[in-house]
Order: structure tokens, then sequence, then C-alpha cells
């Protein structure tokens, strides 16, 4: 198909879903009135009055009227990972690797127990620091009462997963009936921990310690996954007890699923990892586990280590009489730099961006500086194989957080987009490719010599708007000379995202590469109405989170990095 024809379908596909979008967003219904401050039970400190709003698309404030249970916390929370029933297949589990856990089957990686079935303690544990090394976030800004009760979810699934393997098993097995008492031992088997698995004192590592340890990582075979100096370059092909891929560990890197301190070091040695290839070390005597707890360590330092957990920040947005004027102003010394951690959803090492916040209001706008490192510009997506640089920033102001990734259908997030623009605007396509405007006009063998869109007349940019419904309709996706990049969209949940109507798009933003460095501002009205997104008041705090696209690793969609929610605070204007 010449490149003509393929440019009128694509803008008659953008028509339609510009049509679809607009008839989504007229379609909803108001919110209700804002509800009055309360306890947040999710948080564990004073909620934020919701804010109304109404027309085309509101955001409507979730509204807790009572503490939430096990299930509805874990729906929240987690469900859109883990899935609905706890098996691993949530909406969201396709844009993850490694796999989001499936809970119900699989063995858990990280136990303190002899039998390898983890405790309460073993589970809070994760939920308290996450996993690095995966998408898992750390829930630590939950209250203790909604982490215990997350615990108990899991534990169900669990106790749910053993029942089904075993009644499917003697199913399997010609078994006619079943008998409940075995079932039940089973079940008690898989799912009650034994005893903590004992580790002596292990003092403060010397150099003969590590020494030895250093001999016996390479006598224990630990080489050849990990590689000769712990880089994780040994055996790279490997799958899990899914049959899932995996890969051993970067040890210089610091990045441990697990918590780094001694004792934990020593009991993954002694123990293993159930489920995955880093076997259990029983023919180790407790020295030597110690000796080698001591080396694996010395690969990496503290510093590493704590770089490695996501962390909540306070972000303040400072008061300032007027809104800085660029992204260099000097007025942003004002506002103190935010260094927010992030993680890929699909991992890939050395991902981290080093991501700095600022924010900035005069008590009608608000802006927000983001910067962060980014070895090349990518600007144009015009080839198939090229993807942009973007940056994008999730905002909720309610009292109880919906999910991390793009909300729930009770609480919709709003979000701020910005796509890396070329500075002279996009090139035309028939430039990348003037040959496949029309290669061969039909029932002729003769190459055409001349392409098409040399003739006069024939470029996209000189059609007239009418003919081009996409474009003329304020559809974001068709890229427009001197655009900013900018775009407001909501999402009410994983693969729910939508554009917002022309008149309610009020973020503007711009961005800069230099050096390495991408600095990008986005601005917007404090107060805004209804389908233009949620409202921000000085004094008060709402939820930010963040995402970041590096064109340059093929990022696009849900690959991407991500910040777990963080809180912005409005400073109030002096009186």
């Amino acid at each position: 198909m010449g490149m003509m024809a393929e440019g009128l379908k694509r803008d008659r596909i953008e028509f339609m879903i510009c049509a679809f979008l607009a008839w989504m967003a007229v379609g909803c219904q108001p919110s209700a009135p804002p509800p009055t401050p309360r306890q947040d039970t999710t948080r564990g400190d004073a909620g934020v009055g919701g804010q109304r709003t109404s027309g085309e698309t509101a955001v409507p404030v979730a509204v807790a009227t009572k503490p939430l249970t096990a299930t509805e916390l874990y729906t929240r929370h987690c469900a859109a990972c883990h899935g609905d029933q706890g098996d691993g297949q949530g909406l969201a589990a396709r844009f993850i690797y490694p796999k989001p856990r499936n809970l119900r089957a699989s063995p858990y990686r990280l136990v303190s127990t002899v039998n390898g079935v983890p405790s309460r303690e073993d589970i809070e544990a994760m939920l308290v620091r996450g996993m690095p090394g995966s998408a898992m976030p750390s829930w630590a800004h939950l209250s203790p009462r909604d982490r215990s009760l997350l615990v108990d979810e899991v534990l169900r699934f669990r106790r749910e997963g053993a029942r089904e393997e075993i009644i499917r098993t003697l199913k399997e097995q010609g078994e006619e009936q079943i008998d409940e008492q075995e079932v039940k031992q089973f079940v008690e088997n898989r799912t009650l921990p034994a005893a903590v698995f004992a580790v002596p004192a292990i003092g403060p590592p010397d150099a003969k310690s590590i020494a030895r340890g250093k001999e016996l990582y390479v006598k224990q075979s630990c080489h050849s996954c990990h590689g000769n100096e712990g880089r994780g370059d040994g055996q790279q092909k490997m799958v899990d007890a899914e049959g899932l891929p995996t890969r051993p560990r970067d040890l210089t890197r610091g990045i441990y699923k697990g918590s780094p301190d001694p004792t934990s070091f020593y009991r993954r040695i002694a123990l293993g990892m159930p489920g995955t290839p880093m076997p259990a070390s029983a023919n180790l005597k407790p020295e030597e586990i110690t000796d080698l707890v001591n080396f694996l360590r010395s690969l990496s330092t503290d510093a590493q280590r704590e770089a490695s957990l996501l962390k909540r920040e306070q972000i303040v947005a400072k008061y300032v009489a007027k809104l800085p004027g660029d992204q260099a102003s000097s007025q942003w010394e004002m506002s103190p730099a935010v260094r927010l951690r992030m993680t890929p959803l699909w991992w890939r090492d050395d991902a981290d961006p080093g991501l700095t916040v600022q924010a900035v209001h005069d008590g009608r706008d608000i802006a927000i500086r983001l910067r962060w490192q980014d070895a090349t510009s990518n600007s144009d997506a015009a080839r198939t194989q090229a993807f942009r640089d973007a940056i994008a920033v999730e905002l909720y102001r309610g009292t109880v957080e919906p999910f991390l990734g793009m909300g729930s259908t009770d609480a919709p997030v709003d979000v701020w987009f910005w796509q890396a623009e070329p500075p002279t605007g996009p090139p035309d396509v028939e430039q990348i490719y003037p040959r496949t405007v029309v290669d061969q006009y039909p029932l002729s063998e003769k190459t055409v010599s001349t392409a098409e869109y040399q003739r006069p007349g024939t470029q996209r940019k000189e059609q007239p708007d009418i003919s081009l419904p996409a474009k003329a309709s304020g559809n974001p996706v068709v890229p427009a000379a001197g655009a900013s990049g900018s775009s407001s969209l909501t999402a009410s949940g994983p693969g729910s995202v939508a554009f917002r109507l022309p008149k309610s798009r009020l973020v503007t933003a711009r961005g800069q590469w230099r050096e390495g460095r991408w600095t990008v501002v986005m601005t917007r009205p404090l107060v805004v109405e209804g389908a233009s997104g949620v409202s921000l008041v000085p004094g008060e705090r709402a939820s930010i989170a963040l995402a970041v696209w590096d064109g340059d690793h093929r990022d696009r969609n849900g690959q991407k990095l991500i910040s777990i929610w963080q809180d912005l605070l409005l400073e109030k204007p002096p009186h």
C-alpha cells in the first residue's frame, strides 16, 4: 500500500479514536460532593478532603466511610498485578518482568523457616521493603493494621491454592471420594511455618573472613551462575519453578529482593530460595556460611544497597510571587530538588535515571520541573523502530490512594504527559521514506521515478484540516509543528488511559535536552473544572507519582520506569 493511502488510513483511525474518546467523555456522570476529611487508614495520617468535580469526565474522589477489609485492601493495592484471585494474572501482569508472584501456588523466595513456608513476618517484611530487582514496590506507607490484613489475604490465597492442588492430584489419581483429613493435613504441611532457622551471631567482617569466603565462592561453584567477579554473567539460561525465565543476581550492584543484612543473607545461603535455581547449602558449616556472607556483602556497599529501595518523599511546592520564566530560571533555586528513586516495570540494569522534582506555585498556577539523565535525545518516532523519550505525572487527591498503576474505576487519576518533540516539529514521513509513497502504479511494472510527495500540493502539511479530521479535532496523537509535547489524560486502571477533550487540556509543558539530561517544566492552573483534572489547594497534600520512558531502550506503553506514590504539599501564601 502506498504511503499516501496508509496516511489516509491512519487519519481515519485517529479520527475514530478521537470520536470514541469524545463519546466516552460526555457519557460520564458527575461525581459526588466532596467528603469530609477523615483519618486515612491506608496512610496512617490525616487524609485530604476530596475536590468536587463536574462535567464531561469528572474525577471522583474515593470516599471511605469505614476501614477497608482485607479483601478491599488487596483489591485496591495488589489485584492489578497479582490478580483478583492471587493467581498472578492481573491486568497489569503483561507489562511486568519478572512476572508477579502466583500467590496461590508459587513457592515463596524469601523465607526464614526450616520448612520453607513463609511466616507472617516474612510476608510483612516483603511488603515493607518491596522487592528491588522487580516491579514490586514498598508498601511501608500503609498502616501496620492494613499490612497485617494484606498478610491475611496472602495466606488465605496460599491455603486455597494448596487445597486446590491436593484435590486436583487426588482426582487425577482416580480417587472417587476425597478424604478431608488428608486434604487438611496436606494444606497444613504446605502453609504452616515451622520454627525459624537459627542464625549464629555474625560479627564485623575482617579481611581473612572475606578471603576465605572468596575461596568458598569458587569451591561451591557460585561463580558458575553469578560470574567470576559476581556480576551475574555466568549461566544465563535459567527458569524458575513455573518455567518462567530468570537470571542470576549481579552481586556488585547491591540490588537484593530480600534484605541484605547479614542474618537474612545467611538464611538465603543456607536455605536457598525456593522456586528458583538458587540451591540450599546444607553441606556448609556455620562458620563457612558466615565467611561467604562477608565476601558477598563486600561486593557492594551500604550506599548501593540503600539506593535500591523505593522510598516515599515529600515534595514541597514553594509559594512564589511569579512563576519561573523558563526551565533554567534562577527562581527554581528557591525550591528544593527532591531525588526520587525509580524502578523499571520491565527490569533492566542501570535503569534509574536520577530523577529530581521541584515545584512552585503563585496561588493561581503550579509549575513542576523534572530533570533526569538520558544519554541520548529521542524526539522523533516517525520510523517504526524509533520511540520517543517521555515523562508523566500522576496526581490524586483524596482520602485513600488508589492503585499506583493508573488508579481504579472508583478512583481515577489525573495524568500530565509530555513527549519529546523535535525543535522544528516532526518531520514528514514522506521525507524519511520518499520512495514508499508510490512504488508502482496499478497494472504497471515500471517503478515510479519521481516521489509522489514532491509534486505540488501533495504533502500532508499542505492539506486543509477539514481533510484530516483527527488533526482538525485536536487529537493529540497527531503531531503538529511547534507543539509543546504535552497532553492531559485521565485513567481509571491499567489500559484505561484516555485523552481529555481539547478544551479540558490545561497542561502546558516544555522540554530541553542538554549534555545528557532532560529538563521538562509542566504548568497548569491550581483550580480546574470537571474534565480538566484534579484541583490543588495551597496548604493541603496531594499524592503524586511519576513515570519515565527512555526511547533509546524502546520504552513504550507499560514498559517504563516508575516511582511509588509521593507527597506533594503546596505551601500556603504568606498572610
